[in-house]
């Protein structure tokens, strides 16, 4: 009971605020490994044993449903907004920003996206 008072449950894991613990995180629940391990008993069935041609189809749709929900996962764990110096934007971007603000903007915040 004593190993049970010094656990906290709801403190995650890994620091969630650096990129290195998103990730550790990230990869602890997307187990690549998974798929094997279910066409590996699949086939001990004899309907699997039968459609050997539809091995690889079949794996290959089921990579597809875990992207379904694993990009959703990967997007709400990492941010999605960056930032970056205006000195270090494309010169005619730099320039129209400098011409409209001046030196008020020294950075700008963009959405990464897909």
């Amino acid at each position: 009971m004593e190993a049970l008072k010094g656990f906290d449950i709801d403190a995650p894991r890994w620091d969630q605020s650096t990129f290195m613990g998103r990730l550790k995180h990230f990869f602890n629940i997307t187990d690549c490994l998974i798929l094997p391990i279910i066409m590996q008993r699949l086939e001990k069935y004899r309907f699997m044993q039968k459609i050997t041609f539809l091995h690889g189809p079949l794996q290959v749709m089921m990579v597809g449903v875990f992207l379904i929900f694993m990009v959703p996962a990967a997007c709400s764990l990492f941010p999605q907004s960056c930032y970056m110096a205006v000195s270090k934007l494309e010169p005619e971007l730099r320039e129209s920003i400098i011409s409209q603000y001046g030196d008020r903007v020294s950075y700008v915040y963009f959405n990464k996206g897909l």
